[in-house]
């Protein structure tokens, strides 16, 4: 009997001192906080930089939609609310005729009101302005390209696209693309 209350009194005395709290401060806990944070951004998912292809159909017309997308090498660099991972996709869509957008994760791309250009470098060539629409629905974290035409023919030609875009409140970013064997 008498080791049996041994044994229950050593397990009481074990579970107290494992229970007892760690008193840190808050600077210290913001701290950590703020570490484990840094290693979640830092763990960059993995990215397949090949063109992903869809297709779907117009529910009023009945006619076939194509898609074509690639995401963006890096994700982009922006502070508070934005920050964190955040990638850029370039999409083709054929619907009713072409339309070429670019989006990104989070954030506002945003050139202003006589400014809404970007900037394109296809290869190794000498960098292109493009202009751009911005949605019907006012979105911002998407823009519609201007002159498919002569931005697919580069595209289709190209290995590698860099598009430096106007974000709101972090000044003109570049978003790299792997754009070999595009099928479109």
């Amino acid at each position: 009997m008498k080791t049996i209350l041994q044994i229950i009194l050593f397990t009481v005395v074990a579970l107290l001192f494992s229970c007892q709290k760690t008193l840190v401060s808050d600077t210290e806990l913001a701290a950590a906080v703020d570490s484990a944070a840094i290693v979640v951004d830092s763990i960059s998912p993995t990215i397949n930089n090949k063109w992903e292809y869809q297709q779907s159909t117009d529910k009023m017309t009945s006619k076939p939609i194509k898609f074509a997308q690639i995401i963006s090498n890096e994700s982009l660099h922006l502070e508070f609310p934005y920050e964190g991972v955040n990638y850029g996709r370039l999409t083709l869509r054929e619907k009713n005729g072409l339309d070429i957008y670019l989006s990104i994760d989070k954030g506002q791309i945003s050139g202003g009101y006589d400014n809404n250009f970007i900037t394109v470098r296809f290869d190794e060539e000498k960098p292109l302005k493009f202009s751009y629409t911005e949605p019907q629905d006012g979105s911002s974290d998407l823009i519609f390209i201007d002159n498919e035409v002569k931005f697919l023919s580069k595209l289709k030609k190209s290995k590698n696209v860099l598009i430096s875009l106007p974000l709101y409140q972090a000044g003109n970013q570049i978003l790299e693309f792997n754009t070999v064997d595009l099928k479109w």
